[in-house]
């Protein structure tokens, strides 16, 4: 692991990042790769954005091949209304700028990786922003803990869907599973 500090935050690059990055590298084309990391910036710039907004700061930035989870820092009066403003606006920023490519004629691969980010980004894995959206509005409830079955068993139904891509799709489809074996397996070790 990789650790900087850039404006007081602790940056940390894990050697995960470093392995997605050069299987992107090897399965794509330079063009889509930079396009990627460009939608990527802009969804975090949403998440930044909507966070100094709020009013909040920047403790850790964690950078693996699962994504970017930011740390704010503890103290402040921070609310759940601030919380689920801060992730909402990452896939805010992508639909956005869809809308905006979308209406200015543009539907390359830039304009639908923005949508395919903002749709990514809201399923229910708590390493990402639907996941912690859930987790955020579930937790404390007398239901919280039926919403984590059904959560476990839609995170499943997942694993089994992409497993029949494959099948059906070939080796295409590869990157799907090891997704959706991956964010299951870090959504396990994030339990509490």
């Amino acid at each position: 692991m990789i650790s900087i500090r850039i404006c007081g935050a602790a940056v940390r690059v894990h050697f995960s990042f470093l392995v997605f990055n050069a299987l992107i590298f090897l399965m794509r084309s330079s063009g889509l790769v930079l396009s990627f990391y460009a939608v990527c910036l802009l969804h975090e710039a949403g998440h930044l954005t909507a966070l100094r907004h709020t009013g909040g700061s920047i403790s850790t930035v964690d950078v693996s091949g699962a994504g970017i989870v930011i740390g704010t820092q503890k103290g402040g009066r921070v609310t759940d209304k601030s919380r689920l403003y801060v992730l909402l606006a990452g896939p805010a920023a992508n639909i956005l700028l869809y809308v905006l490519l979308s209406i200015c004629g543009y539907h390359g691969s830039f304009a639908q990786l923005n949508l395919i980010a903002a749709v990514y980004n809201m399923l229910p894995y708590r390493s990402l922003d639907g996941g912690a959206i859930i987790s955020l509005l579930s937790l404390g409830t007398v239901r919280e803990r039926a919403v984590m079955h059904i959560l476990t068993a839609v995170k499943l139904f997942m694993i089994v869907l992409s497993a029949a891509a494959v099948y059906y799709c070939g080796r295409e489809a590869f990157p799907l599973l090891a997704a959706a074996i991956a964010l299951f397996t870090g959504d396990i070790t994030r339990s509490p």
